[in-house]
């Protein structure tokens, strides 16, 4: 199984459906700001979605934490604004520990639009997509995650670029 990670596309899915044609995932994880597209990305790539809503999300419905069971771990999905997430692991002592309240393994947040993937920081996987869509980063690539599920229930996470 193949998990596309995505975060603050904001109104623009286009980049989102070329990681989706790249990578052929099996499921998304759109982890805040689909600012109302959700049902239209559902719609488009025909693959079960789970999203949480960012600090851009006006719709209500749409929970602001998640667990998924992903492989063998189970995943702490959020935005990342309810705890003051930023780009260095000192701003993540908020959000590990709510994870790890939830017994959580794996922390995947959005928020700053900077991309980062932490293995083993304080017994967690931490990883931030960046945006596929309004990248931050020097580099201003447009970046996803790919989280795959192996068949004996571990995990392998990388973070790619479009380009």
């Amino acid at each position: 199984m193949k998990i596309l990670v995505v975060s603050d596309t904001h109104f623009s899915i286009r980049n989102l459906l070329l990681a989706v044609e790249k990578e052929h995932p099996d499921k998304i994880f759109h982890l805040g700001d689909v600012q109302g597209k959700d049902l239209e990305i559902e719609a488009m790539t025909e693959l079960p979605l789970t999203v949480v809503r960012g600090n851009c999300d006006s719709d209500l419905s749409l929970p602001s934490e998640v667990l998924e069971e992903v492989g063998n771990h189970r995943a702490f999905l959020t935005h990342g604004h309810y705890y003051g997430v930023g780009t260095e692991p000192e701003d993540w002592d908020r959000i590990i520990a709510a994870a790890k309240a939830k017994k959580a393994d794996m922390v995947l947040f959005g928020h700053t639009h900077v991309p980062t993937l932490t293995l083993g920081y304080q017994g967690m996987t931490i990883m931030n997509p960046g945006s596929i869509s309004s990248p931050r980063q020097e580099s201003q690539k447009y970046t996803y995650g790919i989280i795959k599920i192996l068949e004996n229930g571990e995990v392998e996470c990388a973070l790619k670029a479009l380009k």
